[in-house]
């Protein structure tokens, strides 16, 4: 090969490297990834505390977002300004008594979960399921419910729910309460067990009959589950 036919693909080289280095840069500067998901809307937010049993809410907050930016009001109206980074969400704001609240998840195709804080020491975990009318109304009946942990499936267990628009209740396996909501396609519910294990539901309604989503909870177990309507 020339000098010269050396020198020119030296050159295309240096130009290439220049070129991708610079799209590198500009692609991982100061900004924030896209927002994947627009959770501009109200939702039914609930949340459980560190050591104390049970899920509070719902508390219907109202997001604006525009691009990476979120702000709206909390149940109680107080206003909280955040941002949406890929899936990631974060959102603050102080309580009537100065108590400030930091709350961190990710957002989905109808809900939203993740964990919160606040600055007198109290954290716990969150779950949100948007406010829509709900494709299904008639999910009242008894349920045929199949959980799996570690690839192992238990059930079926039957459990009791009561729908009022977007308002689920009834009772789980062993009898215990439980309450959710339920938005567009999409469906949130938690119950206590007798030793005090709080468990969430998050899953998606697939017909009057039938629905399956995820499970959690605030110790850190998870797993799936599947539901069939009994008759």
């Amino acid at each position: 090969m020339s000098d010269r036919t050396s020198a020119r693909w030296l050159n295309i080289f240096l130009l290439f490297t220049v070129l991708s280095t610079a799209m590198v840069v500009s692609g991982c500067g100061g900004g924030k990834p896209e927002a994947v998901w627009n959770v501009a809307g109200s939702w039914y937010v609930y949340h459980d505390a560190a050591g104390t049993p049970g899920e509070q809410g719902p508390d219907l907050f109202t997001f604006t977002q525009s691009d990476n930016d979120l702000s709206g009001t909390t149940g109680e109206g107080e206003i909280f300004t955040g941002s949406v980074s890929g899936t990631d969400v974060s959102f603050s704001w102080t309580g009537s008594d100065g108590t400030s609240y930091t709350y961190n998840g990710t957002a989905s195709n109808g809900n939203m979960t993740g964990t919160w804080s606040s600055n007198t020491g109290q954290s716990g975990t969150w779950h949100a399921i948007i406010n829509l009318d709900p494709i299904v109304t008639d999910l009242g009946g008894n349920w045929n419910i199949y959980t799996t942990t570690d690839s192992t499936e238990q059930g079926p267990d039957v459990f009791a729910l009561m729908q009022s628009g977007n308002s689920i209740s009834g009772t789980a396996k062993e009898g215990e309460p439980l309450k959710g909501s339920i938005g567009n396609r999409y469906i949130l519910f938690s119950w206590t067990d007798s030793s005090g294990t709080t468990y969430v539901y998050i899953g998606t309604v697939t017909g009057s009959s039938d629905m399956s989503g995820t499970w959690t909870t605030p110790g850190g177990q998870s797993g799936t589950w599947r539901a069939t309507k009994i008759g």
